[in-house]
């Protein structure tokens, strides 16, 4: 380790964001990377290049002269990009609709994140969709964390067990990456067999008619998010491709226990709390699960409640900023190990 120490210590680093999400900014300041957002004015003079999603302007770049030949682009990819990669439809905002993929589109795009040196990926689910179409080029995993501050106000929340209120949290306008479709269908069916059921719904959206269904709330951006945690039964996110889900591990600290599709990130963080929490599309199927918890006792749930919040305080910031710094001491050390140019 102290090789690969060395080795970094030399090395200099730029961290371009496109997003500023503070979790990977604290990822970049834990390798010492200098940081500015990312334009076309990128500055020469850095060994590699490190970009939040953004991958395809510093390719074009280096392959024109730009940038330096010799130095190394290792993106981090935690956004649907991978997933919209291997999927036929995705979310388009000018439309506000769900329309084909272009298949030349996703050919070209493929073929440029080919000439990535290195990956950080956001899940295991993220590395799973990478391997589908590029098995070669060398990547790590990473998680993403609750701050410290989240950690120290979820760790103390009780959560309203016993009743039957759901609660997702996410920000549109891509309501099909976040399955807010579905989520509306599985909750209009247990409506049936729980008429005073609640789905609290946390985040920016433009609502749909069809959207206004009784029993659910659409309640806004909210700067706090305990009040919504110590009101709920049971997490429900149906995404499609979610990276990963932070606030799906801050519903699991706040001891509430998370329902996830099989296609979000976190799942394997949800698999660890309780492997039944993991959900095909299967709406029927889903609706089964959700019914079967909303049966169980009230010593179960908590017993449930307990083992979730235990995972989900696992996912801090010391450890998992500490567990990047290792991976990507490694995925730098294998970058220039590999003679990749």
């Amino acid at each position: 380790m102290q090789k690969q120490l060395k080795n970094l210590k030399n090395k200099k680093i730029l961290y371009l964001y496109t997003g500023n999400h503070p979790v990977h900014r604290k990822f970049a300041e834990s390798v010492g990377a200098d940081i500015r957002a990312m334009s076309w004015k990128i500055p020469r003079g850095y060994d590699i290049y490190f970009s939040e999603g953004e991958y395809t302007r510093l390719v074009a770049m280096r392959m024109i002269g730009k940038l330096e030949k010799k130095s190394k682009i290792i993106i981090l990819l935690s956004d649907p990009r991978l997933f919209y990669l291997n999927t036929k439809h995705k979310f388009n905002s000018k439309t506000k609709s769900i329309k084909k993929i272009s298949i030349v589109k996703k050919m070209i795009l493929k073929g440029i994140l080919g000439h990535a040196d290195g990956i950080i990926c956001g899940s295991k689910f993220q590395d799973e969709l990478l391997s589908k179409f590029n098995k070669k080029i060398p990547r790590r995993v990473v998680y993403p964390f609750i701050s410290k501050e989240r950690v120290a106000s979820l760790g103390g929340i009780q959560p309203l067990l016993n009743s039957k209120s759901i609660l997702f949290i996410g920000n549109g306008p891509d309501y099909y990456y976040k399955g807010i479709d579905k989520l509306l269908n599985v909750f209009k069916n247990l409506r049936i067999k729980y008429p005073n059921i609640v789905l609290n719904i946390v985040g920016e959206w433009e609502i749909k008619d069809s959207w206004k269904i009784e029993g659910v709330n659409f309640c806004g951006k909210q700067k706090s998010l305990e009040n919504y945690f110590e009101r709920s039964a049971v997490y429900l996110h149906l995404g499609r491709g979610e990276a990963f889900g932070v606030t799906i591990v801050e519903a699991m600290a706040a001891g509430v226990p998370a329902f996830v599709s099989n296609i979000t990130g976190a799942k394997e963080i949800v698999a660890r709390a309780d492997e039944g929490f993991i959900l095909s599309f299967n709406e029927k199927k889903i609706m089964q699960k959700l019914e079967n918890y909303f049966e169980l006792s009230s010593s179960k749930r908590k017993n449930l409640s307990d083992t979730f919040r235990q995972e989900g305080l696992k996912m801090n910031e010391k450890d998992m900023v500490k567990f990047f710094k290792s991976k990507f001491l490694e995925l730098e050390k294998e970058v220039y190990n590999s003679g990749k140019k």
